[in-house]
């Protein structure tokens, strides 16, 4: 392979990486087998966890406070949840489909009450002559 005279930027990344990678692993293999630094790893993650068990603690009590459910609440209620509706599956027949078909929702009624009478023998009902009030007649004084 012949080398250039521009270098490649991946390789140098790829060589660099490679040397740290190198580097922490002999430091921290080195470094375990030191009792202080064992000492050390075991306090911090103590800490770490007191720390973590404090800020639970205190974030509970103040979601107690304002009436407000914690992660846990939820996740709980969640479950609970979960085992009603599988209760309920259980109880439910298998097939869901309805026994009767149930009718379509239109305003139209079903073709079966609009077939009354035929069309030839019924004869239209006259209009009712318009009533006039009292009131319609005043309104319109007042207008004109």
């Amino acid at each position: 392979m012949a080398t250039s005279l521009i270098p490649d930027p991946f390789q140098m990344w790829r060589d660099a990486l490679t040397k740290l990678e190198g580097n922490v692993n002999s430091l921290v293999t080195g470094g375990l087998d030191s009792q202080e630094l064992m000492r050390s790893v075991h306090q911090l993650s103590t800490v770490s966890l007191g720390m973590q068990q404090a800020f639970e603690k205190a974030i509970g009590s103040y979601l107690a406070r304002v009436n407000l459910p914690s992660r846990k609440d939820v996740s709980d209620l969640a479950a609970a949840l979960h085992r009603v509706e599988d209760k309920l599956d259980r109880l439910l027949p298998a097939s869901t489909a309805p026994a009767m078909p149930r009718p379509p929702r239109t305003r139209r009624p079903p073709p079966e009450a609009v077939a009354g009478p035929s069309v030839e023998t019924a004869s239209p009902a006259p209009p009712k002559p318009a009533r006039r009030t009292k009131t319609t007649a005043a309104r319109r004084r007042r207008r004109s």
